[in-house]
């Protein structure tokens, strides 16, 4: 192709998706969108780094979890430089950190700082059949996403480097990994929403050595967080908690870790997240025994609690016929299919209530009552006090009282 229909080509690929090209004749930028962001310099030196490894395409992942990849327009002499692309988005806590690692000049910051937090983000994988797609519209070749690069026999080299020093290490000094079936255990106290078997869990010092998985205390602490919350989250699932549910959960207290600045609070959070997990599964232990279609309808009422929910269309969601699934529930439930929902509204309320600043009316709303005195009527026939009451004494919902 020529240069104009590269250049046309690029700038709707700019359009489409907002990940920055950049086209390189040897060290020469050819031509670049968007243009005059000041990162030109960045780029080239990215561009050195990925030419080295002199495949026709290859990647690499910053300090600052950026990915950059180069493809080799093969026909014409050309490079083409996609990136960065941000495994996750660019907010004002890591923006200092991206800024430094890019050495971006003082004057510039600013309006690199706009330029960057507009960028896409994903995970790695999305950016490698990006590039994929981009070499066969090119050079009409085929590649797959194993095919990338040309580092992983020296990353297997190194992985079993480590692997063998680790391993001679751990045997001299006898640090032995012996956790295993004190987390299986934890897993099925969580799977089993056995809430005292975990209380009496989490005052028992865990054995073993847990090994080495950070680069320094934090990332220690928050790497084992996180491997505890993805095991926590599993075993959750399979004990009957909502998958949505579970991996929303698992997603906050990661995110909540990564914010911490120090290994006590992290723990502190490491403690708490198990009887989290076991209590929410414990809820669910009761209609464990239910029917799928009661199940189903159990966590749709669940996730569409700030809607109007009707007889007939959870029916219509289990695919039974109204009647026959309103028996069925209560059967099953011990409460009928409307009570159930008003309680289900009412614990929302309680937990907005209770860690929100939402007006009484903006609950009232959210949950579809009719009316603000509706929904307080309501409130107090449940809970025995009014909303109002209920905030003001700081009050923790009675099925969250452990947390």
């Amino acid at each position: 192709m020529q240069i104009n229909e590269y250049i046309v080509f690029l700038n709707n690929l700019f359009d489409v998706n907002n990940i920055p090209l950049c086209l390189f004749r040897d060290d020469e930028v050819v031509f670049q969108i968007p243009s005059a962001i000041g990162l030109t310099e960045h780029f080239r030196s990215s561009y050195h780094s990925l030419k080295e490894q002199g495949t026709p395409v290859s990647y690499l992942s910053t300090t600052f979890e950026a990915y950059y990849g180069l493809i080799q327009l093969e026909e014409d002499n050309l490079w083409l430089f996609i990136g960065p692309y941000f495994l996750m988005p660019v907010t004002k806590e890591i923006l200092p950190t991206v800024i430094q690692e890019m050495h971006i000049p003082p004057n510039d910051e600013e309006r690199i700082k706009i330029y960057l937090t507009g960028l896409p983000n994903g995970p790695l994988h999305r950016f490698l059949s990006y590039l994929c797609c981009l070499h066969f519209a090119c050079n009409h070749k085929s590649i797959t996403i194993d095919e990338i690069g040309c580092n992983s026999s020296k990353t297997e080299s190194n992985i079993n480097i480590e692997y063998t020093h680790t391993a001679y290490e751990s045997r001299e000094n006898e640090a032995i990994h012996n956790t295993y079936l004190f987390e299986m255990q934890k897993m099925d106290l969580i799977a089993s929403g056995n809430t005292e078997g975990m209380k009496k869990n989490l005052i028992t010092p865990m054995p073993g050595h847990q090994g080495t998985i950070g680069k320094d205390g934090l990332r220690q602490a928050k790497n084992i967080f996180i491997a505890a919350c993805t095991m926590y989250t599993r075993a959750a699932i399979a004990g009957g908690m909502d998958i949505e549910e579970a991996y929303n959960l698992s997603d906050i207290y990661i995110r909540t870790s990564e914010s911490y600045g120090n290994v006590t609070d992290v723990e502190r959070l490491l403690k708490q997240m198990p009887m989290d997990f076991t209590e929410r599964v414990e809820r669910e232990v009761k209609y464990k025994n239910a029917s799928q279609p009661v199940i189903s309808a159990i966590h749709y009422i669940k996730e569409h609690v700030n809607q109007p929910l009707q007889a007939d269309t959870i029916a219509s969601y289990v695919n039974l016929s109204t009647s026959y699934f309103l028996k069925r529930f209560k059967a099953e439930t011990g409460v009928g299919l409307s009570e159930f929902i008003t309680k289900t509204k009412i614990e929302e309320a309680c937990i907005l209530l209770s860690y929100t600043d939402k007006s009484l009316t903006e609950i009232s709303n959210y949950l579809y009552f009719s009316s603000q005195s509706y929904f307080q009527n309501v409130f107090k026939k449940v809970t025995g006090v009014t909303p109002g009451q209920y905030r003001n004494q700081k009050k923790t919902p009675v099925f969250m009282s452990n947390h």
